[in-house]
């Protein structure tokens, strides 16, 4: 076998691991640009709902990033309607909450700019049979398809757009960890922000801010449930800007068939989890959630806020969604979370990309 057949999953998973420190070793001497700094390399058993793979996790310039082979072969997209799914989950959900037999969903596409530009199409589906619910899965995922896909190095974590991270204040101390020197800059201004001088009265209603954004010098993200702000640095731009920023760097974003793959591996689930939907406030809930949250079957976090679109490389292909805070039935609420999700939303040619609407994940494709 050549290095691209030893690097197909099919092959990979059946090496030993000397032999795939070598292969890994060679596909960073190739594929990674020689001014990248390479640390901490680790071999690693990923799992989820059975899916394993023992592959490598490892920093370039400071971020983690890991090893996913390729696939000549994938299936991907999806045309089984609720297959796999709990009736009881999505159809006691409708009656429960909605305590209407019908009723009309009404596809958005979110605000396009700072302005606002939207496109509107209304459907009806009939959510409170598995008919009607199997018809609306199949129109909002992608179409079944057989695709060849390259392995890669991805990003484990998705970043705001239009940002890269430089470290973490502490909200109790007020110290910051990481890259002082590119922080620096921006310390006053930031600590100005998140530790302003209040009169009693004032201190009474103030609480910390959910993001901090100065356009072109830095953003700041608030870590739910700690007392963290993650701090990354800003550069205002479009959907093209970054591409062409990535490029310049060694980097790519990937297609929409290439995300499908990292984040669910070309199983035949609609989730990468499993089949629960219904997360309740139970041990069985924490464990959904805790699957949800974790590494896949790869080692890729992905985002479960609903809160951010992901990007692909394609601007009318966008991955996961912006929802609405209204009220939805259970498969409205959890289907943008499908690895198979399509969004019809749609990223205009000089829309500027906000990192409180956009996540971007940066690859390196290995290609012949």
């Amino acid at each position: 076998m050549d290095l691209f057949e030893q690097i197909e999953w099919s092959n990979w998973k059946n090496l030993k691991d000397v032999e795939k420190e070598t292969i890994l070793q060679q596909l960073l001497m190739y594929f990674v640009p020689p001014t990248m700094e390479i640390n901490t390399i680790e071999l690693v058993d990923f799992e989820l709902y059975g899916i394993k793979c023992r592959t490598f996790e490892f920093e370039l310039d400071g971020e983690l990033f890991v090893f996913v082979p390729g696939n000549s072969e994938a299936i991907l997209g999806w045309d089984l309607g609720a297959e796999g799914l709990r009736a009881h989950e999505l159809l006691g959900f409708d009656v429960e909450s909605l305590e209407k037999n019908t009723f009309k969903t009404t596809l958005t596409n979110e605000a396009i700019d700072s302005v606002g530009e939207w496109r509107e199409e209304e459907v009806s589906y009939d959510l409170s049979s598995l008919e009607g619910i199997s018809e609306y899965i199949n129109d909002h995922t992608t179409n079944l398809r057989k695709m060849a896909i390259p392995a890669m190095f991805v990003q484990k974590y998705a970043l705001p757009a239009g940002t890269e991270f430089l470290g973490i204040v502490d909200t109790v101390t007020g110290t910051f960890e990481g890259e002082v020197e590119r922080f620096s800059p921006f310390e006053e201004q930031i600590c100005e922000k998140l530790f302003p001088v209040l009169s009693a009265s004032e201190s009474l209603s103030w609480s910390f801010p959910k993001w901090l954004l100065e356009k072109n010098q830095f953003y700041l993200e608030f870590l739910p449930e700690s007392n963290y702000y993650f701090v990354y640095s800003h550069k205002d731009c479009t959907h093209d800007e970054l591409k062409l920023s990535l490029k310049r760097e060694g980097f790519s974003l990937m297609s929409e068939d290439q995300w499908e793959f990292v984040v669910g591996a070309g199983t035949r689930r609609l989730f990468r989890w499993g089949n629960e939907l219904l997360i309740q406030e139970n041990e069985s809930g924490r464990q959904i959630k805790s699957k949800m949250d974790g590494s896949n079957m790869f080692g890729l976090i992905i985002d479960n806020q609903k809160n951010r679109y992901e990007l692909t490389n394609n601007p009318t292909a966008s991955k996961l969604t912006k929802q609405s805070p209204i009220e939805n039935s259970l498969i409205e609420e959890m289907l943008p979370l499908s690895t198979y999700f399509s969004s019809d939303h749609m990223i205009l040619p000089e829309q500027k990309l906000s990192p409180t609407d956009y996540l971007y994940r940066k690859v390196i494709k290995i290609e012949k």
